[in-house]
């Protein structure tokens, strides 16, 4: 017979209750993982304003000449995780001048929705290279590290992408003005 308390895999872990009917309800105190109030620092500070996407480059572009010698054997996957973050980043600065509600869908929905805000090519090229950095940001014991040369592919891949976006949010914040 199942267990309705949650047990280890259900609901309970989840920050949910199951009612008796089956229902599955939040539990009091509990906010979701996109709401809620923003977490704080150390000693109740708010966190600090988040790199811009040029300065990710510039930390990307360290990683690659060798600069950062604290990196060890993870500068590669590093390197792929602030790539990542970059192009976020961009697609999330897009959203904010255009259309701020997309913000806060998946990452999926979001690359179908770039389609009619930057035009198929751009999303094409977002997807791809999104896409291949998750790929390669996840550790497999089977799979090679990315190699230099595809990291410079995709840190211009990325700064190029970063380019097309904010030229598609200026046309866009454009066509807001002239319409209004």
């Amino acid at each position: 017979m199942p267990d309705d308390s949650g047990g280890k895999n259900g609901a309970a872990r989840q920050g949910r209750t199951t009612r008796r009917d089956g229902a599955r309800q939040r539990k009091a105190g509990g906010a979701g993982r996109r709401g809620g109030a923003r977490k704080q620092g150390v000693a109740g500070k708010p966190h600090p304003p988040r790199p811009t996407v040029a300065e990710r480059f510039d930390a990307v572009d360290r990683l690659l000449d060798g600069s950062v010698t604290d990196a060890d054997g993870l500068w590669s996957r590093a390197t792929v995780w602030i790539l990542r973050l970059a192009l976020e980043q961009s697609v999330d600065e897009l959203w904010l001048q255009v259309a701020p509600e997309l913000a806060r869908c998946p990452m999926r929905a979001q690359l179908l929705a770039l389609r009619v805000f930057a035009g198929d090519a751009t999303a094409a090229q977002v997807a791809t290279v999104w896409a291949a950095l998750s790929r390669a940001a996840h550790h497999h014991d089977y799979e090679l590290a990315p190699s230099v040369t595809e990291l410079r592919r995709w840190r211009e891949q990325t700064a190029a992408i970063a380019t097309s976006l904010a030229t598609a949010a200026t046309r866009w914040s454009d066509r807001e003005v002239r319409t209004d």
